[in-house]
């Protein structure tokens, strides 16, 4: 069985109609038919927040990569050292051009120094395939694209171990967060990871496409609070921007780098040669660039994508996201401020997001949840 159903071009969730049946709405992300919501994205956001929450993410792409120099390989290809890692240890890391742009962000789990799990985004598997495909030439190992034999449900949330362990009798506090463990469902392979895109504590769980439906009916019937817990991209979205992770196309991009993203702690400049390590170091010498911040708007209405930033009257940048905060209940965002104007970003008073016409003053910010942590 296939891990997704192709329908005039769009692709749809193997679980599609068991969304449907719990209330989901629809929208086109990634050529895929995802759940946007369920109800209200807000009431979703803060459930995840709180309590638990559900998220079918089997549009991510999965491969494995296998061979003697399977390490050696992906050091080459990827920012981060993974002879840094343990067997069983996973790592968030970029896959960079020559130039120093990003082609995809990912997380690399280690099964062991010739195995390799990879889960890249949906919107770049095909163009990630062919480019480790054909990095991979170079190297004794194999690239195999496994998306279609996987789904994946992530449970996220400070109710999460509590919940797994009390529906699905295992135990998962013993993993440590970055960390996988394969565990054993219906007598079926699966792999537990303590990764999320949520800022919250919780797992994503790699399930063979023959038990992705009775492992969620399953979940989903251990809720007994009256609510609807499946999360869709809408609030997704609001999470990881609350929690400052990058989107790729918007934060890092092949035009946006690690140095501008500001993301310089996954790259391991001691490892040896990897893709795109002499941009990387070119542009940290000449300070050639500008950066990405976070931002909270002092207004309702919100900014979105490619609005333009202003610092006093001259144009400084532009939005790369824009959102709700449902923590703050204020709009929030990030912007990609060029070079001239980075010394200026310390006078609130003078930056503005321009809206239809409507300058917005925004203030730089940590995310969301790093500034409540502090």
């Amino acid at each position: 069985m296939q891990a997704l159903i192709i329908m005039n071009n769009l692709k749809k969730l193997l679980l599609h109609d068991f969304h449907l049946q719990n209330s989901a709405k629809f929208t086109n992300f990634a050529n895929w038919d995802m759940p946007l919501s369920y109800g209200s994205s807000v009431t979703e956001h803060m459930n995840v927040r709180n309590k638990v929450g559900f998220f079918d993410v089997s549009h991510m792409g999965e491969f494995t990569v296998k061979g003697s120099k399977a390490l050696e390989f992906l050091n080459f290809a990827f920012t981060a050292d993974l002879s840094q890692i343990a067997d069983g240890q996973a790592i968030y890391t970029l896959m960079c051009m020559e130039n120093g742009g990003v082609i995809d962000d990912l997380i690399a789990y280690r099964i062991s120094r010739e195995e390799f799990l990879l889960c890249v985004n949906a919107s770049n598997s095909y163009e990630d395939f062919l480019h480790l495909s054909e990095l991979g030439k170079l190297f004794d190992c194999s690239v195999l694209d496994v998306s279609c034999d996987y789904g994946l449900i992530a449970i996220q949330g400070p109710s999460t171990i509590e919940y797994l362990e009390e529906n699905l009798g295992d135990n998962f506090s013993s993993i440590e967060r970055m960390f996988f463990v394969e565990k054993s469902f219906w007598d079926t392979r699966c792999y537990v990871a303590r990764t999320g895109y949520t800022g919250e504590d919780g797992f994503e769980i790699f399930l063979p496409t023959e038990i992705v439906y009775k492992f969620a009916k399953l979940i989903t019937q251990g809720i007994i609070d009256n609510y609807n817990p499946w999360v869709g991209v809408a609030a997704r979205d609001s999470l990881r921007l609350e929690a400052g992770f990058c989107l790729h196309g918007n934060e890092i991009s092949k035009k946006i780098t690690p140095v501008e993203a500001r993301l310089m702690w996954t790259v391991s400049f001691d490892k040896g040669e990897f893709v795109g390590k002499k941009a990387l170091l070119n542009q940290l010498k000449t300070k050639d660039f500008g950066m990405v911040f976070h931002y909270e708007v002092n207004e309702r209405r919100i900014p979105r994508s490619e609005n333009l930033i202003f610092c006093d009257e001259d144009k400084a940048g532009r939005v790369l996201s824009g959102g709700y905060s449902p923590l703050t209940k204020t709009p929030i965002g990030t912007a990609y401020i060029e070079k001239d104007f980075l010394g200026k970003r310390t006078t609130p008073s003078r930056w503005f997001a321009d809206v239809r016409g409507n300058l917005l003053p925004i203030n730089f910010t940590k995310p969301v949840l790093k500034t409540r942590q502090s």
